[in-house]
């Protein structure tokens, strides 16, 4: 996937994601808040820093499943001051460290809209870790400094009497996992198969199996995450926040379905729960060819 496809499915989902941030935010604030008409586009370090003067506030923060890929929500002064004004009812003159206590809340909904419209976007649990909100000096981190290129998502926030702008930063390793597409297919390197001289002279692929798995060697230690899915819902956040111990929640299979098998994430089988002593287990009725498989991914 080149940067242009990269940037257009960015764009698809940025309007879904936004408007959960919406709703999390505006059921942690006293006034109703929107983020709208997010843009996404290229922008290099060297270019934001030409831009970004001066001290603003900066969420730093990363996904459970991408510890080291830091990611940066930035706001303006100006707009900081006046959401400090609006949830705390006072009029703030700078950004000290009181403000910034105030506004941790209205941060990290943001964050967790983040996470939560992501998540029903990739269909799977989105956490946040490594969290940290300052004001201070535009600096990235160090992934997005060392990165050529960038991500740079511009929203638009709108509350009562305010009107700014909201910065996301991310690398291309971010993007790549936000768009479902966490390693692309072209960055997969395929095991080598040695070639062979054929009695004429030509090249062709060894295909003889010992040494086909003397190659395939290297990938037997790799650990892959198996999970089993017994189904799946969709809820509000009220209806998230209501549940407590004895409460019940119907998924989308009705008893006696097959669960799905899941690697990596990826649909590879079905099957039958059974219990093996104390502990269940999964007996597979059905592995999935790889065109199912990716017409599961697709969907």
């Amino acid at each position: 996937m080149n940067q242009l496809q990269l940037l257009n499915q960015i764009s698809d989902l940025l309007p879904s994601v936004w408007s959960t941030v919406s709703e999390m935010v505006s059921n942690s604030s006293p006034q109703p808040a929107k983020f709208e008409s997010p843009i996404a586009m290229r922008a290099t370090p060297q270019d934001l820093a030409a831009e970004l003067g001066g001290n603003m506030l900066m969420i730093q923060f990363a996904m459970a499943a991408q510890p080291d890929a830091m990611q940066l929500i930035i706001i303006r002064t100006e707009t900081v001051l006046e959401i400090a004004r609006i949830v705390t009812g006072v009029v703030w003159d700078d950004v000290d460290d009181n403000v910034q206590a105030e506004l941790r809340p209205f941060a990290e909904a943001i964050i967790q809209g983040l996470c939560l419209g992501l998540g029903n976007v990739l269909l799977e649990t989105v956490v946040a870790t490594g969290m940290s909100i300052r004001y201070q000096e535009f600096q990235l981190p160090e992934n997005l400094s060392m990165s050529p290129s960038l991500v740079r998502t511009q929203v638009a926030l709108t509350m009562e009497e305010v009107s700014g702008v909201v910065l996301w930063l991310m690398d291309d390793e971010t993007a790549n996992y936000v768009t479902g597409q966490e390693i692309e297919d072209d960055q997969v390197m395929a095991p080598s198969i040695p070639a062979m001289t054929a009695a004429d002279g030509s090249i062709g692929n060894n295909n003889n199996r010992s040494e086909f798995d003397s190659s395939m060697e290297v990938l037997l230690d790799v650990p892959l995450e198996i999970s089993v899915e017994l189904g799946r819902v969709k809820m509000m956040v009220r209806e998230v926040l209501d549940l407590g111990t004895g409460s019940i929640i119907e998924v989308d299979k009705a008893a006696g379905e097959p669960v799905d098998v899941m690697v990596n994430g990826r649909l590879v089988a079905k099957g039958e729960v059974v219990v093996i002593e104390d502990n269940f287990g999964v007996r597979i009725t059905e592995i999935l060819n790889p065109a199912e498989r990716f017409r599961m991914d697709a969907a």
